[in-house]
């Protein structure tokens, strides 16, 4: 295991906890698997741990750096390299489907060690593009737990339905303190979600579920009827007519349940 090579210190306002472990590294792009012909977009390059072995390999390959003190050392990996290129940008506010047409695509691939603080929102911008073709990232382990969480589970909530309408998703491998720089004080998880070709959920649906769902996981404690107030009779002839029991909470209905009853409501 060897340090990242560069004299940026890793900054805490931006979450930047830099990939170290080469061997890890190259797992990772190995089971991202690009292929030729490919546009890859990489999200906090950082030091370059995944970019260096990711750039050769695709058809065309844009990393996505906030932080202006690391874009020279993206740029030297970078240098000579035809197709290849990176740009100062925030994840959070990129518009993915502008991106895909600006490089010609209509399909991107995006991949990624993610900055712990903003992971959630960045994936779930992802998810809301269908011109992002699949997303392979780097998570705190509590974080991927609630984008593959199932029915019943603790971590079962908004992201995961979201998640399971929009796309396939599974766990890689598990990353320990020791692959990063600075070391995390946590466990972190690599995690594939690939979007379904005819995903149940369009993009124009997704604010008015988000809606329905953060106000039913809103007290998970409480009967999910409880949870919408004058709506609470219709939320449970609801479950009735769709077999679950009236009183029954949040984390119990299915995704695509979920969803009907957004549109329902």
């Amino acid at each position: 295991m060897r340090a990242p090579s560069g004299s940026a210190r890793p900054l805490r306002r931006f979450g930047q906890n830099f990939l170290a472990d080469r061997a890890l590294a190259a797992r990772l792009v190995e089971l991202f698997d690009p292929q030729p012909g490919q546009v890859v977009v990489e999200i906090g390059p950082g030091t370059g741990a995944l970019t260096g072995l990711l750039a050769p390999r695709c058809g065309r390959f844009v990393a996505l750096e906030l932080d202006e003190r690391l874009l020279p050392g993206i740029e030297a990996l970078l240098a000579g390299r035809p197709g290849a290129e990176v740009r100062r940008a925030d994840a959070l506010a990129v518009d993915w489907d502008v991106l895909a047409a600006d490089l010609g695509t209509e399909r991107l691939r995006v991949i990624g060690n993610l900055p712990f603080n903003v992971a959630t929102p960045i994936v779930r911008r992802l998810l809301a593009s269908d011109r992002v073709a699949d997303l392979q990232v780097v998570l705190q382990r509590e974080v991927a737990d609630r984008f593959l969480a199932g029915p019943g589970t603790k971590d079962y909530g908004p992201v995961s339905i979201v998640a399971a309408l929009r796309a396939e998703g599974r766990r890689l491998i598990s990353l320990g303190p020791g692959a990063f720089h600075p070391r995390p004080k946590v466990t972190s998880s690599a995690i594939a979600l690939a979007r379904r070709l005819e995903p149940p959920l369009p993009v124009a649906e997704i604010p008015d579920l988000e809606r329905c769902l953060f106000r039913g996981f809103g007290h998970r404690r409480k009967q999910l009827g409880n949870n919408f107030g004058a709506d609470g009779e219709r939320v449970r002839a609801f479950l009735a007519a769709h077999g679950l029991p009236p009183d029954a909470r949040a984390e119990a209905v299915p995704a695509a349940l979920w969803l009907a009853l957004a549109r329902h409501l």
